[in-house]
């Protein structure tokens, strides 16, 4: 038996989940401070570019990172401050 909750954020809900995968969450922390393109962070996190660039998309789609693509490459950028935004939650 499913009941249906109505959420007064769900925008937050949907961000907090996409972060919710660790290789998502570590997508956002190599992309802090410099651009990585999709190839490289594969490489780093020891994905297929397909399952790296599907993971992108999933944070692209919550606001959480920016990409660009120059040629053939695909550049993502981190538009999420993991460390102020921990320091919300440290009591």
């Amino acid at each position: 038996m499913n009941r249906t909750i109505i959420l007064t954020n769900p925008e937050i809900f949907n961000k907090i989940r996409a972060l919710s995968n660790r290789y998502r969450f570590k997508i956002i922390e190599l992309s802090l401070n410099k651009e990585k393109t999709i190839t490289q962070l594969g490489k780093e996190l020891n994905l297929s570019y397909k399952r790296c660039s599907d993971y992108c998309v999933k944070l692209e789609t919550n606001n959480l990172i920016k990409k660009r693509k120059e040629g053939k490459e695909v550049y993502v950028k981190s538009i999420l401050n993991l460390y102020s935004l921990a320091k919300e939650f440290i009591i």
